[in-house]
């Protein structure tokens, strides 16, 4: 029985399109930056933010197999897109929010000379460039799949 699970989620294509988009969009990222530090950086694959990015790529893609697979008018599509829109809002608005928070406190603290305290990561939040690539990769990612 439990063979038969396992089967059937690495035989489901919205969890391949998924996971696929993720993937490239992390191993672009550690590409990019890898190059612009002229350095191998594999820690990439796990900082946010980013191009392009990886939770559009993802939830693009899912909704692009789950479009296709189940319909455009189904009633799971409309969540999938409503789940993506939540994404994408996320990825660019609070995250971005969070983004700024994390310089003025990391401005603080250099201002008044905190010793021993690590700065906040300030890139967080992507931008509509980074997001628009990563939906354009995750709708052709999804599309590859179903082929």
């Amino acid at each position: 029985m439990s063979n038969e699970i396992f089967i059937n989620i690495l035989e489901n294509e919205a969890i391949i399109a998924t996971l696929t988009a993720w993937f490239i969009a992390q191993t672009m990222k550690v590409i990019f930056v890898s190059i612009k530090k002229k350095k191998f950086s594999p820690l990439s694959y796990f900082i946010p933010g980013g191009f392009p990015s990886s939770h559009s790529a993802s939830v693009s893609a899912l909704s692009t197999v789950i479009g296709f697979e189940a319909g455009f008018n189904s009633p799971i599509f409309a969540v999938s897109i409503a789940f993506t829109v939540f994404v994408l809002y996320d990825a660019s608005v609070l995250r971005r929010a969070a983004q700024k928070q994390a310089q003025s406190l990391n401005d603080l603290i250099e201002f008044i000379n905190l010793k021993g305290m690590e700065p906040l990561r300030e890139v967080l939040g992507h931008s509509w460039v980074e997001i628009s690539a990563g939906c354009i990769l995750g709708i052709l990612v999804g599309l590859i799949v179903l082929l």
